[in-house]
Protein backbone atom coordinates (compact mmCIF):
# COMPACT_ATOMS: atom_id res chain seq x y z
CA UNK A 1 0.00 0.00 0.00
CA UNK A 2 2.11 3.16 -1.43
CA UNK A 3 2.09 5.97 1.03
CA UNK A 4 -0.38 8.61 0.43
CA UNK A 5 0.39 12.54 1.81
CA UNK A 6 -0.80 13.32 5.48
CA UNK A 7 -3.32 15.79 5.41
CA UNK A 8 -4.23 17.25 8.87
CA UNK A 9 -7.56 17.82 9.48
CA UNK A 10 -9.51 18.97 12.88
CA UNK A 11 -12.44 17.35 14.43
CA UNK A 12 -15.62 19.79 13.01
CA UNK A 13 -18.18 18.29 15.01
CA UNK A 14 -19.11 14.75 16.48
CA UNK A 15 -22.81 13.44 15.98
CA UNK A 16 -23.58 10.63 18.10
CA UNK A 17 -25.09 7.97 16.25
CA UNK A 18 -25.90 4.66 18.39
CA UNK A 19 -24.21 4.34 22.15
CA UNK A 20 -21.04 2.62 20.85
CA UNK A 21 -21.04 4.67 18.02
CA UNK A 22 -20.27 8.86 16.67
CA UNK A 23 -19.25 10.27 13.31
CA UNK A 24 -16.64 12.23 13.58
CA UNK A 25 -16.75 15.47 11.36
CA UNK A 26 -13.30 16.54 10.11
CA UNK A 27 -12.83 19.72 8.88
CA UNK A 28 -10.50 19.97 5.87
CA UNK A 29 -7.95 23.15 4.91
CA UNK A 30 -8.91 25.38 2.48
CA UNK A 31 -6.50 24.48 0.36
CA UNK A 32 -6.63 20.84 0.39
CA UNK A 33 -6.85 19.39 -2.90
CA UNK A 34 -7.94 15.34 -1.42
CA UNK A 35 -10.54 13.81 -3.26
CA UNK A 36 -11.94 9.79 -2.97
CA UNK A 37 -14.47 7.81 -4.50
CA UNK A 38 -17.82 6.67 -2.34
CA UNK A 39 -16.12 3.18 -0.93
CA UNK A 40 -12.62 4.09 0.04
CA UNK A 41 -10.99 4.53 3.51
CA UNK A 42 -8.19 6.47 4.89
CA UNK A 43 -5.12 5.99 7.75
CA UNK A 44 -6.44 7.66 10.65
CA UNK A 45 -3.98 9.03 13.42
CA UNK A 46 -3.46 11.52 16.39
CA UNK A 47 -0.83 13.93 17.26
CA UNK A 48 1.95 12.66 19.44
CA UNK A 49 -0.46 9.33 20.39
CA UNK A 50 1.58 6.41 20.54
CA UNK A 51 1.96 3.20 21.37
CA UNK A 52 4.55 1.63 24.08
CA UNK A 53 7.12 1.07 21.08
CA UNK A 54 7.05 4.64 20.55
CA UNK A 55 5.29 4.34 17.25
CA UNK A 56 2.04 6.36 15.77
CA UNK A 57 -1.32 4.72 16.10
CA UNK A 58 -2.74 4.36 13.24
CA UNK A 59 -6.54 2.99 12.45
CA UNK A 60 -8.54 2.57 8.45
CA UNK A 61 -11.60 3.77 8.26
CA UNK A 62 -13.51 3.58 5.86
CA UNK A 63 -14.91 7.12 4.88
CA UNK A 64 -18.31 7.54 5.26
CA UNK A 65 -19.39 10.69 4.25
CA UNK A 66 -20.07 11.04 0.33
CA UNK A 67 -17.18 12.93 -2.30
CA UNK A 68 -20.18 15.66 -2.77
CA UNK A 69 -19.73 16.42 1.07
CA UNK A 70 -15.78 17.46 0.39
CA UNK A 71 -17.78 20.66 -1.18
CA UNK A 72 -18.70 21.48 2.15
CA UNK A 73 -14.92 21.46 3.12
CA UNK A 74 -15.37 18.36 5.42
CA UNK A 75 -14.99 14.25 5.41
CA UNK A 76 -16.69 11.63 7.99
CA UNK A 77 -15.87 8.48 10.06
CA UNK A 78 -18.59 7.09 11.75
CA UNK A 79 -16.05 4.59 14.03
CA UNK A 80 -17.21 2.37 17.12
CA UNK A 81 -16.24 2.36 20.34
CA UNK A 82 -14.45 -0.95 20.65
CA UNK A 83 -13.81 -0.95 24.41
CA UNK A 84 -11.86 -3.41 25.64
CA UNK A 85 -9.14 -3.84 23.13
CA UNK A 86 -9.85 -0.34 21.13
CA UNK A 87 -6.75 1.41 21.66
CA UNK A 88 -7.82 4.13 19.05
CA UNK A 89 -11.20 3.72 19.16
CA UNK A 90 -10.96 4.30 22.94
CA UNK A 91 -8.76 7.41 22.59
CA UNK A 92 -10.69 8.83 19.56
CA UNK A 93 -13.78 9.01 21.26
CA UNK A 94 -12.21 10.79 23.94
CA UNK A 95 -11.19 13.67 21.69
CA UNK A 96 -13.41 17.10 21.23
CA UNK A 97 -14.50 19.61 18.99
CA UNK A 98 -11.35 21.50 17.61
CA UNK A 99 -8.88 18.52 18.13
CA UNK A 100 -6.65 17.49 15.18
CA UNK A 101 -6.51 14.34 12.99
CA UNK A 102 -4.54 13.23 10.91
CA UNK A 103 -5.53 11.64 7.35
CA UNK A 104 -3.98 9.23 5.20
CA UNK A 105 -4.75 8.77 1.78
CA UNK A 106 -7.41 7.42 0.64
CA UNK A 107 -6.88 3.91 0.08
CA UNK A 108 -8.91 1.11 -1.80
CA UNK A 109 -9.99 0.66 -5.42
CA UNK A 110 -12.09 -2.24 -5.33
CA UNK A 111 -14.28 -1.48 -2.97
CA UNK A 112 -16.13 1.34 -5.05
CA UNK A 113 -19.08 2.76 -6.50
CA UNK A 114 -19.99 3.15 -10.04
CA UNK A 115 -21.45 6.60 -10.07
CA UNK A 116 -22.47 5.94 -13.74
CA UNK A 117 -24.10 2.33 -13.60
CA UNK A 118 -28.16 2.85 -14.09
CA UNK A 119 -28.68 -0.85 -12.92
CA UNK A 120 -31.06 -0.89 -9.95
CA UNK A 121 -28.52 -0.91 -6.64
CA UNK A 122 -28.65 -3.76 -3.97
CA UNK A 123 -26.80 -2.38 -0.30
CA UNK A 124 -26.39 -4.96 2.20
CA UNK A 125 -25.11 -3.66 5.47
CA UNK A 126 -24.12 -5.22 8.86
CA UNK A 127 -23.49 -3.41 12.27
CA UNK A 128 -20.57 -0.14 11.00
CA UNK A 129 -20.36 -1.75 7.91
CA UNK A 130 -23.29 0.58 6.65
CA UNK A 131 -19.91 3.02 7.17
CA UNK A 132 -19.04 2.82 3.19
CA UNK A 133 -22.66 1.89 1.64
CA UNK A 134 -24.19 5.30 3.64
CA UNK A 135 -20.88 7.14 1.55
CA UNK A 136 -22.19 5.59 -1.81
CA UNK A 137 -26.33 5.89 -0.96
CA UNK A 138 -25.47 9.81 -0.68
CA UNK A 139 -23.47 9.96 -3.57
CA UNK A 140 -25.93 8.37 -6.14
CA UNK A 141 -28.96 10.64 -4.54
CA UNK A 142 -26.85 13.32 -5.05
CA UNK A 143 -27.12 12.65 -9.04
CA UNK A 144 -29.26 13.52 -11.54
CA UNK A 145 -31.34 10.02 -12.02
CA UNK A 146 -30.38 8.08 -9.02
CA UNK A 147 -30.95 4.26 -9.73
CA UNK A 148 -33.41 2.24 -8.14
CA UNK A 149 -32.04 1.71 -4.55
CA UNK A 150 -32.47 -1.11 -1.84
CA UNK A 151 -30.98 -1.66 1.22
CA UNK A 152 -30.43 -4.16 3.48
CA UNK A 153 -29.39 -3.39 7.00
CA UNK A 154 -28.88 -5.90 9.68
CA UNK A 155 -27.78 -4.99 12.91
CA UNK A 156 -27.98 -6.25 17.05
CA UNK A 157 -31.60 -4.35 18.15
CA UNK A 158 -32.92 -1.09 17.72
CA UNK A 159 -30.22 1.25 19.74
CA UNK A 160 -27.43 0.06 17.34
CA UNK A 161 -29.62 1.39 13.89
CA UNK A 162 -26.58 3.75 12.64
CA UNK A 163 -28.11 6.93 10.28
CA UNK A 164 -31.21 5.50 11.46
CA UNK A 165 -32.90 9.00 10.60
CA UNK A 166 -31.49 9.39 7.24
CA UNK A 167 -32.35 6.00 6.00
CA UNK A 168 -35.86 5.87 7.20
CA UNK A 169 -35.71 9.48 5.68
CA UNK A 170 -34.93 8.64 2.77
CA UNK A 171 -37.12 5.45 2.59
CA UNK A 172 -39.74 7.74 3.32
CA UNK A 173 -39.72 10.62 1.15
CA UNK A 174 -37.34 9.65 -2.12
CA UNK A 175 -38.79 7.78 -5.22
CA UNK A 176 -37.06 4.21 -5.72
CA UNK A 177 -35.35 3.91 -2.22
CA UNK A 178 -36.33 1.30 0.18
CA UNK A 179 -35.04 -0.06 3.18
CA UNK A 180 -35.52 -3.43 4.91
CA UNK A 181 -33.75 -3.90 8.41
CA UNK A 182 -32.90 -7.03 10.25
CA UNK A 183 -32.06 -7.56 14.06
CA UNK A 184 -29.93 -10.03 14.86
CA UNK A 185 -30.77 -10.60 18.91
CA UNK A 186 -34.45 -8.24 18.69
CA UNK A 187 -35.77 -7.13 21.80
CA UNK A 188 -39.64 -7.92 23.27
CA UNK A 189 -42.26 -6.07 20.83
CA UNK A 190 -39.80 -5.89 17.76
CA UNK A 191 -42.53 -7.03 14.98
CA UNK A 192 -39.97 -7.00 11.80
CA UNK A 193 -37.67 -8.94 10.33
CA UNK A 194 -34.83 -11.05 12.81
CA UNK A 195 -31.52 -13.37 12.08
CA UNK A 196 -29.04 -13.21 10.45
CA UNK A 197 -28.62 -11.51 7.03
CA UNK A 198 -27.79 -14.18 5.21
CA UNK A 199 -30.49 -16.60 6.71
CA UNK A 200 -33.08 -13.61 5.56
CA UNK A 201 -32.25 -13.11 2.03
CA UNK A 202 -33.86 -16.06 0.39
CA UNK A 203 -37.09 -14.15 1.29
CA UNK A 204 -36.17 -11.21 0.41
CA UNK A 205 -34.32 -11.74 -3.28
CA UNK A 206 -34.97 -15.78 -4.21
CA UNK A 207 -33.12 -14.97 -8.05
CA UNK A 208 -31.30 -12.70 -9.64
CA UNK A 209 -32.84 -9.49 -11.08
CA UNK A 210 -30.50 -7.21 -12.84
CA UNK A 211 -28.93 -5.63 -9.98
CA UNK A 212 -25.64 -4.34 -9.04
CA UNK A 213 -24.88 -5.47 -5.18
CA UNK A 214 -22.73 -3.89 -2.76
CA UNK A 215 -21.75 -5.48 0.40
CA UNK A 216 -20.03 -4.85 3.66
CA UNK A 217 -19.47 -6.42 7.16
CA UNK A 218 -18.35 -8.84 9.48
CA UNK A 219 -16.52 -12.24 7.50
CA UNK A 220 -19.05 -14.50 8.21
CA UNK A 221 -22.01 -12.21 7.33
CA UNK A 222 -20.30 -10.79 3.79
CA UNK A 223 -19.12 -15.19 2.91
CA UNK A 224 -22.50 -15.93 3.50
CA UNK A 225 -24.36 -13.55 1.71
CA UNK A 226 -21.95 -14.26 -1.41
CA UNK A 227 -22.57 -18.01 -0.95
CA UNK A 228 -26.39 -17.27 -1.25
CA UNK A 229 -26.09 -14.79 -3.73
CA UNK A 230 -24.35 -17.11 -5.66
CA UNK A 231 -26.83 -20.02 -5.58
CA UNK A 232 -29.52 -17.25 -6.17
CA UNK A 233 -27.77 -17.10 -9.94
CA UNK A 234 -26.46 -13.43 -8.98
CA UNK A 235 -22.96 -13.08 -11.53
CA UNK A 236 -19.92 -12.38 -9.85
CA UNK A 237 -19.18 -9.36 -12.01
CA UNK A 238 -22.37 -7.84 -10.18
CA UNK A 239 -21.34 -8.46 -6.45
CA UNK A 240 -18.85 -6.11 -4.65
CA UNK A 241 -17.73 -6.80 -0.79
CA UNK A 242 -15.78 -5.56 1.32
CA UNK A 243 -15.59 -7.36 5.02
CA UNK A 244 -13.77 -6.15 8.02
Amino acid sequence: MAKRPVIETHIHAIIPETPRVSTFRLGLPKDSAFTFRAGQFIMASIPDFQNDKGRPVRRAYSISSSPLDLGNGYLELSITRVGEGGYFSNRIHAAREGDPILVEGPYGTSFTLEEANPAPHLFIGAGSGIAPLRAMIRTLLGTQSPPEIKVVYGFRKGEDFIFERELVGYAKSVPGFSLIVIHSRPEPGWEGLSGRVPDVLPNLFPKYDGQVVYICGHPDMVSGTVDYLQLAGFPEVAVRKEQW
